[in-house]
C-alpha cells in the first residue's frame, strides 16, 4: 500500500512541470505543484495554506497538531527542479526495476512524495508529536521560498520546531553539516580601439590571466589545508568569462565570476583575503585597466550538533554514522533561525543530470524511519 502510494505521488508530481523559471525559459514556476500538493493535505482534512512569494512561485504548508502540542516537528522539501534540456520524457515517470526516473525523482521530489504518504498515515493514526510538512519554491536559485518561510511562516507557529528534517537525498543516511557558498564577480575596464592599433587601447582581457592563476593558487592551497572531517576542503572555481566586443577591437571590458565553496569552520576574514589577493594580482598586472569586485551571494553552510533529538533518529536508521554534503541546501536558513536541522533522503542518481532516478526502496526506508522516528515519541 505505502510503496504504491509512494509511487502514485512521485508520479503525479514529476508530471507537473516546476522546472524554476530562473535556470531555465522552459520553467513556470511552482504554482501548479503547490496547488497540487495543498488539495492533497485538505482532503485529509489538514490545515494548509498557500503562500505566493513572487509570481507564480508557491510555498505550501500544513500543520497538524499531536497530543504532545507543544513538541514539533518541521518536515522540509524543495518543489522546484533543474531544467530538462536533452531529457527524454522528463514529466513521466519510468521505472526500471527499483529505479524511478523523472526529473526531480531524486532531487528532490521523492522527499515530498514521502512527507506526502506520512500525512496519509497520520491522518488515521494517533499523531503524539505535531508536525509540519513545507514544501518550499527556488531552493534550486536563491531560496526565496524558504526565506519567506523563515520570516513569515514559522513565526505562527505555536512553538519553534526541535528538530527540522529537509529531505534531500542523502543515500538513506543522515546529513548533518553541508558546505555553504559565495558568488563573486571581477570586473576589469580597459579602452576600446582599433584591433590593428592596439597601442591606442587597454586590452581587458590579457589581465584575466593573472586572476585565473591566482584563483588556481588559493584553490590548491585550499587542498593543503586541514580537511573538515566529513566535508572534506573548501573549494573554489572560475564558472563564466566574458568580455570584448568583436574579433577586430581591443576588449574595452572583461568579466570572471567564481564560485568559493565554504566550510563549518571557516573564517570570513580569511575567505575576503582571497578576494583581496585577486584583486591585487590583477591590478599589479601590466597596462592601464581598472578592477573592481562584488561578492553577487552567499549562503552559509551549517553544521548541527548532535542533540538528543538526532541521536534518537540516528538509532532509528540503519547506518548509525553522519555524513557531510558538498552541497548547499535550505537546512542553514532554517538553522540560522535557531532550529537545528539535518539531512535525511531517499538514495539515487543522476541530480541535475538526464538520467535522473530514485530508489523506490530506498524511498520507502526513508518513509518507513521518518514515521518511525514520530511515533517513537
Amino acid at each position: 500500500m505505502v510503496e504504491s502510494k509512494l509511487i502514485e505521488y512521485l508520479s503525479e508530481l514529476v508530471a507537473i512541470n516546476s522546472v524554476n523559471p530562473n535556470l531555465s525559459d522552459q520553467g513556470q514556476g511552482e504554482k501548479e505543484i503547490a496547488e497540487y500538493i495543498h488539495s492533497h493535505f485538505k482532503k485529509l482534512g489538514f490545515d494548509s495554506h498557500i503562500f505566493e512569494v513572487a509570481k507564480d512561485r508557491c510555498n505550501t504548508t500544513s500543520f497538524i497538531a499531536g497530543k504532545k502540542s507543544s513538541k514539533v516537528l518541521l518536515m522540509n522539501g524543495h518543489i522546484d527542479t533543474v531544467g530538462i534540456e536533452d531529457m527524454d520524457s522528463p514529466f513521466i515517470l519510468r521505472q526500471d526495476g527499483d529505479r524511478l526516473y523523472g526529473r526531480g525523482a531524486y532531487d528532490m521530489l521523492a522527499g515530498c512524495a514521502i512527507q506526502m504518504c506520512l500525512a496519509d498515515f497520520f491522518a488515521v493514526n494517533e499523531n503524539p508529536i505535531s508536525l509540519v510538512f513545507t514544501f518550499v519554491c527556488d531552493e534550486e536559485d536563491k531560496s526565496i521560498g524558504m526565506d519567506h518561510l523563515v520570516s513569515h511562516f514559522l513565526p505562527t507557529l505555536p512553538t519553534r520546531p526541535f528538530l527540522g528534517i529537509f529531505m534531500e537525498p542523502t543515500e538513506d543516511q543522515i546529513g548533518i553539516c553541508h558546505k555553504g557558498y559565495a558568488w563573486y564577480q571581477l570586473k576589469i575596464s580597459g579602452v576600446a580601439a582599433h584591433g590593428s592599433r592596439p597601442e591606442e587601447g587597454v586590452n581587458a582581457i590579457f589581465p584575466l590571466q593573472y586572476a585565473l592563476s591566482k584563483l588556481d593558487e588559493i584553490n590548491t592551497r585550499l587542498s593543503t589545508e586541514e580537511a573538515h572531517p566529513l566535508l572534506g576542503h573548501a573549494t573554489l572555481h572560475p564558472g563564466i568569462i566574458q568580455g570584448g566586443s568583436a574579433y577586430s577591437v581591443i576588449a574595452a571590458d572583461a568579466i570572471l565570476t567564481w564560485e568559493r565553496r565554504t566550510l563549518p569552520s571557516e573564517n570570513p576574514k580569511k575567505i575576503q583575503q582571497e578576494v583581496e589577493q585577486v584583486v591585487a594580482a590583477v591590478s599589479d598586472a601590466p597596462g592601464n585597466h581598472e578592477v573592481s569586485v562584488t561578492q553577487l551571494f552567499n549562503r552559509p553552510p551549517n553544521q548541527t550538533r548532535e542533540d538528543e533529538h538526532i541521536k534518537r533518529f540516528s538509532n532509528i536508521v540503519k547506518d548509525k554514522s553522519y555524513k557531510g554534503m558538498s552541497y548547499w541546501a535550505d537546512s542553514a536558513l532554517a538553522a540560522k533561525a535557531d532550529i537545528p536541522s539535518i539531512l535525511f533522503g531517499p538514495s539515487g542518481h543522476g541530480a541535475h543530470a538526464v538520467d535522473e532516478w530514485v530508489s523506490k526502496s530506498s524511498m520507502i526506508y526513508c518513509y518507513n524511519s521518518l514515521k518511525d522516528l514520530i511515533l517513537s515519541y
